[in-house]
């Protein structure tokens, strides 16, 4: 899956873009009533997610019932003296302040153990072009 995202994005709206099979699941005993359709899938019901990415685990706390589902790792790398990791929630975060390497494997995890690799393969800034783009423009104008 490719997905197009700008810097101005958090990484909840990174998260909701990504399409797993494991979200559409029912949960629950059907066996009973096997013709009724079910009230909510997986992602209804498990919606706390992480993303990890230099150091840093991303916790989605949007919703009351979201759970920090980083802070067993955590506690394990402490206790096995690992460098210390942090943490910080998804919604506060935008794409652009984060310090990424192009290419490298990160992981979102979500419903407690679906482990996904995200990679970040291009990067553009759009500023640069707008200024460049922009300099253009004045020089054009200048030289007339």
């Amino acid at each position: 899956m490719t997905l197009l995202m700008m810097g101005s994005h958090n990484l909840t709206e990174l998260r909701d873009a990504i399409c797993c099979i494991s979200d559409l699941q029912v949960c629950g005993e059907f066996s009973g009533t096997p013709d009724v359709a079910p009230d909510f899938i997986c992602k209804d019901h498990f919606k706390s997610a992480f993303f990890f990415f230099e150091g840093v685990f991303y916790n989605d706390m949007r919703f009351p019932e979201c759970r920090d589902i980083s802070v067993t790792t955590v506690e394990w790398a402490k206790s096995h003296n690992f460098p210390p990791f942090t943490q910080a929630k998804m919604e506060d975060t935008l794409l652009q302040d984060l310090r990424l390497k192009v290419g490298f494997p990160y992981l979102y995890c979500h419903q407690g153990d679906c482990e996904h690799l995200v990679i970040i393969t291009d990067v553009r800034s759009v500023l640069l072009f707008c200024h460049l783009v922009s300099r253009q423009e004045t020089s054009t104008s200048y030289h007339q």
